[in-house]
């Protein structure tokens, strides 16, 4: 990480402007510089070799050979000691596969008996994530405050205040959505759509109600190798388009458990036992998480969609459907995954991942019983190295969803030559992809996870970094 010190004649004037005595402020300013990207290239066989889009889910399959959405951030920290027993940390950056998104937090050490006093907008737990499948299995994100690392015993205590919401716009998609459902002829929902858009204050109302806060209190206890996490969630008026009010209310929990072993077997390894359940606005997409884009897209329950519906933009949106959740919904999802290189240099790192959803009771229907549906997933990379700064990546995915009996499947296979350089602090990556990608989502009808896909090639490059 690059550093620059800052003028101590700045930081004394900075002092002596924010009412702190200079002569008693032993300032002394670094900043930090980090970041992330990825950028690619990717082309289908099946389609003339053609830019390829995103051919499987990769939290599923394994990320190798499948991101060919390019994604980056990067930001700045400023470390300023204040006395002895004092530090100022200032966060600023940006994010996002359009660099749009603006973060920035403040962290107080010292004015707390002991951990980390924040406010700002920003991430909290990004360690909990599967670096093969890109998974972030808890995904709490948005506007808040809260300590962190508050020492009691041999224990640490965080707990925290999250706000954060959906970015719905409503432009004319909207209008074609409310006329195609009127069209429909639908009866389930003839009596939503009449009481609510035939009354334009009634509509507007709706309307007004889809960017609601959802409140998240966080709280999580780690001692040892075991933390546990809570979040309790609510969101005034969750309504969707037609009028129905989703849950308003829910809360989810999540245990992991850390090994320095691969389950038991010792050397150079890791491995890691996660359990989560949750219940109304802590199932399905939003189990572990706040909303977030990226909560909308993992792996969560179907029902909330990663392909468009139907109804097209609205009906299918994923963003759109990441609070529609019924009070009475459960979810629940375990997750195993670690790593182990052997002597010779060769790495193994497997995941298993499963969630399964109850719907809970489908008040739009009219049925007791709103359904099921779950997901298994398995895959492998393994590392096999080749010459100083040169290896060979393989990766193996498969992963079954089943929704009230109909079962879909999707599996994939991935050889990656990588050229590889790294100081430990910063490494970069430049790799050659082939994907064989049975079923592929790129030659075939996206809007239906049940019709039979094609089968495809998928070759890229692709440069990744960190620092």
């Amino acid at each position: 990480m690059k550093k620059s010190k800052l003028s101590i004649a700045i930081l004394g004037a900075a002092a002596v402007l924010s009412g702190i005595p200079a002569v008693n402020a032993a300032i002394i300013d670094e900043v930090e510089f980090h970041g992330y990207f990825r950028a690619g290239f990717f082309a289908s066989k099946e389609n003339d070799f053609k830019k390829a889009g995103i051919g499987g889910q990769k939290e599923l399959l394994g990320r190798l050979g499948l991101e060919s959405d390019n994604d980056g951030n990067f930001g700045f920290t400023t470390f300023t000691d204040i006395g002895e027993e004092q530090q100022l940390r200032i966060n600023i950056g940006v994010g996002g596969t359009d660099f749009d998104e603006l973060i920035g937090f403040v962290e107080m050490d010292g004015v707390t008996r002991s951990g980390t006093l924040w406010a700002g907008d920003r991430k909290i737990g990004e360690e909990n994530y599967i670096f093969m499948t890109d998974f972030f299995y808890t995904d709490i994100e948005g506007i808040g405050v809260g300590i962190q690392d508050y020492e009691i015993g041999d224990s640490f205590i965080d707990l925290a205040y999250i706000s954060s919401e959906r970015s719905i716009s409503l432009d004319d998609d909207y209008d074609d959505f409310v006329d195609q459902a009127f069209s429909s002829g639908t009866d389930v929902y003839a009596g939503l759509f009449r009481a609510g858009f035939s009354d334009p204050a009634a509509r507007a109302l709706i309307a007004s109600n889809q960017n609601n806060p959802m409140h998240t209190f966080h709280a999580s206890y780690t001692l040892g190798a075991l933390t546990l996490q809570g979040n309790y969630k609510y969101m005034a008026d969750n309504w969707d388009f037609t009028g129905k009010q989703w849950a308003d209310t829910g809360y989810d929990a999540t245990a992991i458990y850390h090994m320095l072993d691969f389950f038991g077997l010792k050397g150079n390894a890791f491995s890691y036992a996660i359990a989560q359940a949750g219940r109304g606005l802590g199932s399905g997409n939003l189990l572990g998480g706040t909303i977030t884009d990226y909560g909308s897209l993992r792996p969560g329950s179907t029902t909330q969609g990663y392909h468009t519906g139907e109804w097209g933009k609205y009906s299918g949106d994923p963003y759109y459907l990441i609070t529609h959740r019924e009070e009475d919904a459960l979810s629940a999802r375990v997750l195993l995954w670690g790593g182990y290189t052997n002597s010779d240099g060769i790495g193994f790192f497997p995941s298993i991942q499963a969630q399964y959803n109850d719907e809970g009771t489908n008040s739009v229907s009219g049925a007791d019983d709103g359904g099921y549906n779950y997901w298994v997933s398995v895959m492998m990379r393994n590392i096999f190295p080749v010459r100083d700064n040169f290896i060979i990546q393989t990766e193996t995915g498969y992963y079954e969803n089943t929704a009230n009996g109909s079962t879909w499947h999707q599996s994939k296979f991935t050889v990656a030559p990588t050229f590889v350089l790294s100081d430990g602090l910063k490494t970069a990556e430049i790799r050659f992809t082939a994907t064989y990608l049975p079923l592929s989502w790129t030659t075939g009808d996206e809007t239906d996870p049940t019709v039979t896909l094609k089968d495809d090639i998928v070759i890229g490059i692709q440069a990744d970094a960190y620092w």
